[in-house]
């Protein structure tokens, strides 16, 4: 059986892959570990683009109105990736946030706050499988724990953080797979079910597959009740992004005015994700209708 190497903590690409999206208030007088408030996980899908659960977007929004608003925002968004031997901190500003409602992941792209930013050229990351898991897959998850902040330094816009992050990996084996959902209420999306465990602050994490492609996005966790039972945890499918919406900016010769898709990205970026040739959509907007996203599974 092939092993998964990608999810290691010695492995310095995973911190790289998946930053820490914190939320920094500049309000005067506050103690420094109350200016830094980690958002949840987060992992690199794009340049400037990033995707994770949409709850924890949800919870974003609501924690910040003028953000939710598109008003000007109290706080800033840091984005901080860990490279070999130092933590690098690039500031961004959240640009928008892509949501639809058959799907438990949101899109986020991001603006750059300073020069740095601007320059920042390592997107790359894992490659994107639109393919569900079999039943009896082997996969592994990642995600953040928490964060501790040491040391908060505000001069100006200039901002130096000293964090130490603990990140959570699962490994399990795939028991049950809905195309459609699993119910009408707690999990009412395209999703997959796993015995491995998954805590709370991985939610938004990445779940990988044995040839190190990402297949899905950790949404949540029944947990075991006993110590004799298995756990129940589960990952939205990635086929249902492709209706997710995002700038015009992002899509080679877009009109500005254009309404674009993650299925428009998809169909440029290089390499495409795995399985895209298995997704159709149906975009009835323009007439009043709605998007309409389905998957044929050819077996």
């Amino acid at each position: 059986m092939a092993m998964i190497s990608k999810v290691s903590e010695s492995n310095t690409f995973v911190p790289e892959y998946m930053p820490v999206l914190v939320r920094i208030n500049r309000t005067p007088g506050l103690p420094d570990k109350e200016r830094v408030q980690w958002i949840g996980t987060v992992f690199v899908v794009g340049i400037q683009m990033l995707f994770t659960a949409k709850h924890v977007a949800q919870q974003l929004l609501k924690d910040d109105p003028a953000l939710a608003q598109g008003k000007p925002s109290q706080y800033q968004y840091a984005i901080i990736q860990v490279r070999k031997t130092s933590n690098e901190l690039f500031i961004w500003n959240i640009h928008t946030i892509g949501m639809i409602d058959n799907c438990d992941i949101a899109v986020i792209t991001l603006s750059p706050a300073h020069s740095s930013a601007q320059n920042y050229l390592h997107w790359s990351g894992l490659p994107l499988t639109l393919i569900p898991p079999r039943v009896g897959d082997r996969v592994a998850a990642s995600g953040i724990h928490q964060i501790h902040v040491k040391q908060v330094q505000l001069n100006g816009e200039s901002i130096h953080i000293d964090i130490d992050v603990e990140r959570s990996f699962s490994e399990g084996v795939v028991k049950d797979v809905h195309f459609e959902q699993r119910d009408r209420g707690l999990y009412s999306w395209p999703c997959f079910q796993v015995d491995a465990q998954f805590d709370p602050g991985m939610s938004g994490g990445y779940i990988v597959n044995e040839r190190n492609e990402v297949c899905g996005v950790v949404c949540g966790s029944l947990g075991a009740t006993s110590p004799d039972e298995e756990h129940i945890s589960y990952g939205s499918l990635l086929w249902p992004t492709v209706s997710l919406p995002i700038p015009p900016q992002w899509i080679p010769n877009a009109p500005p005015e254009q309404e674009c898709l993650l299925w428009d990205y998809y169909h440029r970026v290089e390499p495409r994700p795995i399985g895209i040739d298995r997704v159709n959509l149906r975009n009835e907007l323009a007439t009043g209708g709605s998007l309409i996203s389905s998957y044929t599974d050819p077996s």
